[in-house]
């Protein structure tokens, strides 16, 4: 279909260049997992994300409402998508370059890229018998040398 279409995609079920791909994108279009929906949003990039409809709590319908929700993408339940949806919702989004760029920086800015430092210091400063109330998240995410 899509050699059909003159479109150039490739589809696998893995790319170990996962971060350079979402980078390299326009809009992406994917499962809503935590890890992805954390390198979406690090790098910025807008999305298309489809929970995947039988993950346990539904976790990823809500990581997918979290990052739809600072209006970073787009969520479509998969029992409402289907090949027609999906090319109006890309047309419309590609009709309107300003609510991509829109979305990719509300993708970034929601996106938190230092966080395992920042809780990594806080495991610290609390094993050095630190009071919690006295810890500054924001303070760890930058690098001091």
């Amino acid at each position: 279909a899509y050699d059909t279409a003159g479109a150039n995609a490739e589809i696998a079920t893995f790319f170990s260049d996962l971060p350079q791909r979402i980078a390299d994108a326009h809009l992406v279009i994917s499962r809503s997992g935590a890890s992805t929906v954390s390198e979406i949003a690090a790098i910025g990039r807008p999305s298309i994300m489809v929970p995947l409809p039988h993950a346990i709590d539904n976790d990823q319908r809500e990581n997918a409402r979290a990052l739809s929700g600072a209006g970073g993408g787009w969520m479509i339940e998969q029992s409402e998508l289907d090949a027609g949806r999906l090319a109006r919702e890309i047309g419309a989004l590609m009709d309107a370059p300003d609510r991509l760029a829109a979305a990719a920086i509300a993708a970034r800015e929601a996106g938190r890229p230092l966080a395992a430092r920042a809780l990594g210091a806080l495991v610290e400063h609390l094993a050095l018998g630190g009071d919690p109330r006295s810890f500054n998240a924001e303070r760890q995410g930058t690098v001091e040398e």
